[in-house]
């Protein structure tokens, strides 16, 4: 039986641990939590690999890394694993690696991962085995610490998004950074795969109800929101972060606006809006509406456009988003007349709504919008002529065309 006794959850106790561990399994070790997050690793650097050094100065696993290990599916290996597992990647130019999880009841909380030269022996395993027991109630504690600190957090960014009194008491009592402020919101764009939820025993610690980075192991949001925080502390300190319904929010002070805008364009996988500028913690509910109506108008879209934008840059764009709501909201169909030029292209196979589109783009020159379509002039002034009968929209009234204009922009925004 082993006795954890002897261990602290304090710094030097993890790294006696993992110092313990390497020795054991005859090789350099890292340990992380559950979001590759860097815990404590071995001493030494000897037979070490640039994925190692890059994991210790980073304090986590890069990026360029978390790509590989989900392309060789060490995610899913982990997440079914009880016992070390071994992962040979030198094809990557990776050192070889012996794996074990490390888990609180049947969610895995953790990970070792110790380089070795080859396939763990059965001593190898049941050293693995052993750390991992020692490390899991340690992990456990950091866990419930880490959301219980989350959870004060959270309470606080809240009350700063509401702005008002309330933003200018709580900013009063924190380490928020003195000057004009902004709000960032960030959420996943859907092309980005969402991680599923836990479960066992410790499931609840990360079922995201809660605010604060600590949603399920591996959540892209907590992941984008520990990197926000690292970036805005290099050159803006003095910014708070959470998770609060389901959205990241950051809520930072603002000397250099570009060097913001940079920061939060590095975001893999992420859709983030920056709001408007505003004095002080009194306005900040100003500033999260924008944020919050840019990170909408760019999840909508998707990956058709840029995955970062400032309120300014598309200010137009998010009021006609709103004001596409409304319509449906209304009972109304957005594209007014041009919806029924889109059912006809649907059901006949057409590309009247199309040719419609690339006719008024073109400056209404018939020729240069026919070669971009790749069609005789002709063909396109039937199409357009066909276009007309069937709206009884008159292309030639500067009115008429100022309304599909604005349709056609209203459709494009229609994206779900």
């Amino acid at each position: 039986m082993y006795d954890d006794s002897s261990y602290g959850d304090a710094s030097d106790g993890l790294l006696s641990l993992a110092t313990r561990a390497a020795g054991l399994a005859g090789g350099p070790v890292t340990i992380e939590d559950d979001a590759s997050e860097l815990i404590t690793y071995s001493p030494g650097q000897e037979n070490s690999d640039d994925a190692r050094i890059a994991t210790i100065l980073s304090r986590r696993v890069p990026d360029r890394y978390r790509v590989l290990l989900r392309t060789e599916h060490l995610d899913e290996r982990l997440a079914d694993s009880s016992g070390p597992f071994y992962a040979d990647l030198r094809g990557a130019g990776i050192l070889p690696r012996a794996v074990m999880p490390i888990r609180a009841g049947d969610t895995v909380i953790g990970s070792i991962w110790a380089i070795v030269r080859s396939s763990p022996s059965p001593e190898q395993r049941a050293a693995l085995e052993e750390s991992a027991a020692l490390l899991a109630p340690l992990l456990a504690r950091q866990a419930e610490r880490r959301l219980a600190a989350d959870a004060r957090r959270a309470a606080a960014v809240r009350a700063l998004l509401r702005g008002g009194d309330e933003a200018v008491e709580t900013a009063r009592e924190l380490p928020l950074g003195p000057g004009p402020l902004a709000v960032v919101a960030v959420r996943p764009l859907p092309s980005a795969p969402a991680a599923a939820p836990a479960s066992g025993a410790y499931g609840s610690l990360y079922d995201g109800t809660g605010a604060g980075p600590g949603g399920p192991p591996g959540d892209p949001l907590r992941r984008a929101l520990a990197d926000l925080d690292r970036r805005f502390s290099a050159f803006q300190p003095g910014g708070l972060t959470a998770e609060v319904d389901g959205v990241g929010y950051a809520v930072v002070p603002v000397g250099d606006e570009q060097r913001l805008l940079r920061a939060v364009g590095e975001l893999p996988g992420m859709a983030a809006g920056v709001g408007r500028t505003v004095p002080g913690p009194g306005r900040l509910g100003r500033s999260r509406a924008d944020a919050e109506l840019v990170v909408r108008l760019l999840t909508r879209l998707g990956a058709t456009r840029e995955r970062t934008a400032h309120i300014r840059d598309v200010q137009l764009d998010a009021l006609l988003m709103r004001t596409v709501d409304l319509a449906v909201e209304a009972g109304h169909d957005p594209l007014g007349a041009l919806a029924e030029l889109e059912e006809y292209d649907r059901r006949r196979g057409t590309a009247l709504l199309d040719s419609v589109d690339r006719y008024l783009a073109a400056g209404e020159d018939v020729r240069l919008a026919a070669r971009q379509l790749h069609v005789h002039p002709n063909t396109l002034r039937y199409r357009l002529r066909r276009a007309q009968e069937i709206t009884g929209l008159d292309l030639s009234d500067p009115a008429a065309t100022f309304d599909i204009r604005l349709r056609l922009r209203l459709r494009a925004l229609r994206l779900p």
